[in-house]
């Protein structure tokens, strides 16, 4: 009997892989699937990617349980599928929308009329609220000021890139959502970053139901275990709390002819009888101030810490950078957007560090909507693919020596910052691409040029910095470690 099982087993996989190599030929190929299961290799990390990018190809495909993934490895490519209207959807994945219950609502993952709506609204507010432009460098200054004091504690000391990178980044984009920032030591907003991070680490857990939908009725007491629905809801509740007690202050201060950041114009926004007012309410407020949250401190406080890390592995890089700032900006002044023009390597610098560490290796998923081919495959109306920037950056057909940290790349021969590069997407392309870059631009800029200029970061005696990424899914944090800071003299 059990050889018998064993053979019908080996038949039914023999049949699953001739069906996979000779049906569906302008298919991009992937590695082999099992039944339920799917694909007997997954792609969580940077280095699963690199593993079949070079087995496969610059198109390949993957299969997690009932869904199907394909990978885009090849710059041109990936553009060519970014610019395309069909292409600038989301994944329908409720999991997405667990703030409204699967509904769809926010920005980041929403789609259709919904999505063009708050997208044009909310990048209409923001630049006008001044995102991008020069007189927003008060608000950034003001918390580099607070940056630098808080780094100020460690001089000399053994310790982890600090809390404060945090608060700073997130209190840029506060300010201009909701006209208040918070303090350095504020319990409430430490504690829900904290959950954010959880939830970023346990991503596959929170994938899981989409993969295997009969996992939606495992009983209440697995789920909160397997699947982190306890998470999921502690964040929900802690989400609500904080929107909920600012939405309602906004809403008792109230100016119509005087509306203070975002959060007052999007109020003024639903109270409208229009077309566009259709599509705002208060859970999708909610989900948009949490997009414009979580995303607004997350990826420039990453960023940051992948400089201060690379400033410390790289002395030489460091030191030019300082030469570079003491130059054009006094030692008791803080660096601004004014002198963005005499800091072309400290530009070179940030956008090198965006290459090499490629915070989201995969960019963030797109969903075919309809038929389209890339590369010669065929990807199918209700495909999801992702552009992997991370294998892009070290393209050798864009990058010499890729593997190098090396600032000059992004300088040419006059030693002027390069600022559009093939092969280069930290930001995404087209339609999808991040609403908030401007932002992160500016702030990056000015958080980095205050650290550089009143600190030295250096490794442990007689240790090396680790520049490879944590072990997170879809996502390449810098791994916590500590360095010393000091103050420069």
């Amino acid at each position: 009997m059990i050889t018998e099982v064993l053979l019908l087993v080996f038949l039914a996989a023999l049949v699953i892989y001739y069906w996979q190599n000779s049906s569906d030929q302008k298919l991009p190929p992937g590695p082999f699937c099992l039944p339920i299961i799917g694909s007997i290799k997954q792609v969580m990390v940077a280095d699963d990617a690199r593993e079949l990018h070079r087995k496969f190809g610059d198109v390949f495909r993957i299969k997690m349980a009932s869904i199907t993934i394909t990978f885009i490895c090849n710059f041109k490519l990936a553009k060519e599928a970014f610019l395309k209207t069909e292409c600038s959807d989301r994944p329908h994945y409720k999991s997405f929308h667990y703030l409204s219950d699967g509904r769809e609502a926010g920005v980041i993952f929403s789609n259709g009329q919904r999505w063009q709506n708050v997208r044009r609204f909310l990048l209409r507010n923001l630049r006008d609220l001044g995102m991008g432009k020069s007189y927003l460098d008060s608000a950034i200054q003001e918390e580099a000021v607070m940056l630098v004091n808080d780094f100020k504690k460690y001089d000399g000391k053994e310790t982890p890139i600090p809390q404060s990178v945090n608060i700073a980044a997130l209190n840029v984009i506060w300010q201009l959502v909701a006209g208040c920032r918070y303090d350095l030591n504020d319990e409430e907003i430490h504690t829900f970053i904290k959950l954010i991070k959880s939830l970023q680490e346990d991503t596959t857990a929170f994938m899981l139901p989409e993969c295997f939908p009969i996992l939606n009725y495992l009983p209440g007491f697995l789920t909160r275990k397997l699947l982190r629905t306890d998470l999921i809801e502690e964040i929900k509740r802690k989400a609500f709390q904080l929107t909920g007690k600012t939405i309602e202050s906004h809403k008792a201060k109230l100016d119509p002819n005087n509306p203070r950041d975002l959060i007052d114009e999007y109020l003024l926004e639903m109270s409208k009888k229009s077309d566009i007012a259709a599509f705002f309410s208060e859970e999708d407020l909610t989900r948009n101030i949490f997009d414009l949250f979580s995303a607004g401190f997350d990826t420039s406080s990453s960023m940051l810490r992948w400089i201060c890390l690379y400033m410390a592995a790289y002395p030489e890089v460091q030191q030019r950078v300082q030469r570079e700032i003491d130059n054009a900006v006094p030692r008791d002044k803080l660096p601004s957007h004014n002198e963005k023009s005499q800091l072309q390597y400290l530009e070179a610098v940030i956008h090198e560090v965006l290459r090499i560490s490629s915070l989201i290796p995969f960019s963030v998923g797109h969903y075919v909507t309809k038929d389209i081919e890339i590369g010669g495959y065929l990807l199918p109306k209700g495909t999801t693919f992702l552009g992997c920037s991370v294998i892009c950056h070290e393209d050798p057909n864009y990058w010499q020596d890729p593997k190098q940290f090396n600032p000059d790349r992004f300088l040419d021969n006059d030693g002027k910052f390069v600022s559009q590069k093939e092969g280069f997407f930290p930001f995404g392309i087209g339609r999808r691409q991040c609403l908030g870059e401007a932002l992160a631009r500016m702030e990056m800029f000015i958080f980095s040029a205050a650290l550089l200029q009143n600190f030295t970061f250096s490794p442990l005696p007689n240790k090396q910095i680790d520049l490879q990424p944590d072990s997170i899914p879809f996502i390449q944090f810098a791994k916590d470690q500590d360095i010393v800071i000091a103050i420069r003299k």
